[in-house]
């Protein structure tokens, strides 16, 4: 707007010049309502009136949290009033506190958080509850829930004994590798635990192998590599999520194995999916993702807006195989 601001300080200055009489005090006011017009003219406080969210994210490289992400951003447009504030904490707790704590000094008006270390959410909480901003955990369940704070994602004790049943079908015994998530995470402590629960009086199985491969489809494959060149015989991978089971399956196929070998997964992303259509990845258990991110929003604004909310609220778990693939497409 520099033509504006210049023509209205001409103006200004044309007519201090030609009117002598005119007091300090009403040159004063003229030049408040110029530039009151001035930034008007600029937009100056155009979407200040959207509500603000903050939303951190553990790590913007995983699949699953950003697709996630997109589904969350997608719809926030729709509702039209709201403006998301998307961070990355590339899995680092500390880096996650201090963006919380940038959020507390933007005064946002609500926070969605996705844990790094759901056994180090309470000095966040407390900073957020403190601060009286509305606070809902989306997808990891913290260990530390108070009241006032809310929490939307899906029973993590479904997807690992979803795996297990689904394995157990297919073969009447073999020894199983657990590819984990990061460990500080209750996700994978709660599926890897569903795993080891449904198969712990079912001695034909044995869970031989588990290691983290910290949610990475590159860490996947390194593990299954090791496991490959440790000789010992695995017949079933149960991993944490599709991203790790992709993994191990570059390795598995590069060793002349994946034929011989039960590989299932968890979250049924696209990649998961395109991999069960080729017949690599023989199931996943679907995370509803996109139900997770509407319904994080939805309780964030409610919160905002003073309305009834749930303190949790979960989101179904579905097991996808080639069987039902068709039909799980179609209602997604």
């Amino acid at each position: 707007m520099p033509s504006l601001i210049h023509g209205i300080t001409s103006l200004f200055t044309n007519s201090i010049s030609t009117t002598k009489s005119l007091s300090k005090g009403v040159l004063r006011k003229i030049a408040i309502i110029g530039t009151v017009f001035a930034l008007a003219a600029c937009g100056g406080d155009d979407g200040e009136d959207k509500i603000k969210i903050g939303v951190a994210i553990p790590n913007f490289d995983d699949t699953f949290l950003v697709n996630m992400k997109d589904s969350m951003d997608k719809y926030a447009k729709e509702m039209g009033n709201v403006e998301l504030i998307f961070v990355d904490a590339k899995e680092d707790t500390v880096k996650q506190l201090g963006q919380i704590q940038n959020f507390i000094v933007q005064q946002v008006d609500g926070i969605i958080l996705v844990p790094v270390n759901t056994d180090a959410t309470q000095p966040m909480t407390d900073s957020i509850q403190k601060a009286g901003i509305e606070l809902v955990y989306l997808n990891r369940r913290p260990s530390y829930l108070p009241d006032g704070v809310s929490y939307v994602g899906s029973d993590e004790l479904r997807f690992g004994e979803e795996q297990a049943k689904y394995a157990a079908s297919k073969v009447d015994g073999g020894n199983i590798g657990i590819i984990m998530g990061m460990m500080t995470v209750e996700a994978a402590i709660l599926r890897t635990q569903g795993v080891e629960d449904f198969f712990k009086d079912k001695p034909e199985f044995n869970i031989t192998r588990k290691q983290t491969g910290l949610w990475q489809r590159s860490q996947g494959m390194i593990v299954m590599e090791n496991w490959i060149n440790s000789g010992e015989q695995i017949d079933i991978i149960l991993s944490n999520n599709d991203d790790m089971a992709l993994g191990a399956i570059q390795a598995l196929r590069a060793a002349g194995k994946l034929e011989d070998t039960i590989v299932v997964g968890v979250d049924a992303t696209p990649d998961g999916i395109m991999a069960i259509q080729q017949g690599a990845l023989d199931a996943t258990v679907f995370q509803d993702g996109v139900g997770q991110a509407r319904g994080a929003l939805d309780a964030a604004m409610n919160a905002i807006n003073k309305q009834p909310q749930e303190k949790i609220t979960w989101i179904p778990a579905e097991l996808v195989t080639k069987d039902n693939l068709a039909e799980f497409q179609a209602k997604s």
